[in-house]
Parts: structure tokens; sequence; C-alpha cells
């Protein structure tokens, strides 16, 4: 069982899809660093005020710095292209689990009508 699990994951991995993703991921964070940072402290400073927000008169400029951090990131062509073959690659491993899902439990179903049918033997 293992080693079919491994191999699933090797074969995975052997995707040029994969590789890419792998290579993005790289290179979105060496090349844009100071935007992932930002992205993160802008973050942090939204959830932290969220909690007094009512009491803050700021918060919707943190919001605002928030929003314009996300546009920067998530606006550029690495970005985008990450998170599209990140989303494919999701869908593949979804098919493949539910296709495993499917042949479980026709394995079940048929145990269960063997299992039936000796017992009115």
């Amino acid at each position: 069982m293992y080693d079919l699990i491994d191999n699933y994951f090797n074969n995975l991995i052997l995707m040029p899809e994969f590789k890419r993703l792998m290579e993005l991921k790289k290179i979105i964070e060496e090349k844009y660093s100071l935007l992932i940072v930002n992205l993160k402290t802008c973050e942090a400073n939204y959830e932290d005020a969220k909690r007094y927000k009512d009491y803050m008169n700021d918060f919707d400029s943190l919001r605002e710095k928030l929003v314009n951090a996300k546009k920067k990131l998530y606006s550029l062509d690495e970005v985008k292209e990450y998170f599209s073959l990140e989303k494919k690659i999701q869908k593949i491993i979804n098919d493949d689990l539910n296709e495993l899902k499917l042949s479980i439990s026709k394995q079940f179903q048929n145990n269960k009508r063997i299992c039936k049918l000796a017992n009115k033997i």
C-alpha cells in the first residue's frame, strides 16, 4: 500500500505542471520577497485590528493596505500562473481520490453481495 502511495507521489512530482509549480515558487519567493513580507505584515496588522475595529480610527486604512498588498502580489503573472497550476494539480489529485473512493466503494458493495449470497446458502 505504501509503495503505491510513494509511486503515486513520485509520478506526481515528475509532472511538468508540478515541476513548473516548484520553479515558480522559487522565483516568487526570491523575486517578490518584499511584496510577500508586506502582505504578511498587512495581514497580521489587519487581524490584530479586527478584534478592536469598533474602537479604531484607522481600521479602514488597514483594510485598504491589505487589499492593495494582495492586489500587488496576486496580479503578477508568475503568481497567477502559480495559482493556476496549483488549482490544476489539486483537481488531478481530487479526481484521482474520487476515482479511488468509487473503486473502494464498489469493492465493498461486491463483498456485501457475496456475504449476503453466502448467508442464504
